[in-house]
């Protein structure tokens, strides 16, 4: 009898323990389902299946040269059309991305000319793409003393 009961209060404890640590994945939600940024850049979602992933400004300093790090993603079946404008007067670049495929900014040399904030600051952007509206993000602005952006910037000053 001692046993039955020994054992009977060792399975209620069990579920009662089962019971306590499922109740922890019903309240909190799963968080690597969710896109996020991984890096240091932002994460723009333009479209379905249309994104800008890591998007930052690289510069050696205020009023000096930025360098557009960051690419465009196309993960659906047509080509799309992506323009990007960093900072308030700066210039529209459109980039042609074609369907599955990805285009990126540092490969493509994308610079503004006139970093107006220092690194650490953020620069206010517009992305928008074919048949979407204007989304607008602040990109983050970093020097090059953070590896591996210091090797980056190195390279892009050759």
């Amino acid at each position: 009898m001692a046993r039955t009961i020994r054992r009977t209060a060792i399975a209620a404890a069990m579920l009662g323990a089962a019971l306590v640590l499922a109740g922890c994945s019903a309240t909190n939600p799963i968080t690597t389902q969710y896109s996020y940024a991984p890096s240091d850049g932002v994460r723009v979602q333009l479209a379905d299946g249309v994104s800008v992933e890591n998007l930052m400004v690289l510069t050696e300093g205020e009023g000096q040269l930025g360098h557009v790090l960051g690419a465009v993603v196309n993960r659906s079946t047509q080509d799309m059309r992506v323009s990007l404008r960093i900072g308030d007067g700066g210039a529209t670049v459109p980039v042609q991305v074609p369907a599955k495929g990805e285009v990126n900014f540092t490969d493509e040399k994308v610079t503004t000319p006139s970093v107006a904030v220092p690194p650490g600051g953020v620069l206010p952007a517009t992305v928008s793409a074919d048949d979407t509206g204007v989304v607008s993000v602040d990109v983050p602005v970093l020097d090059g003393t953070i590896p591996p952006y210091d090797k980056y910037l190195q390279q892009n000053q050759a």
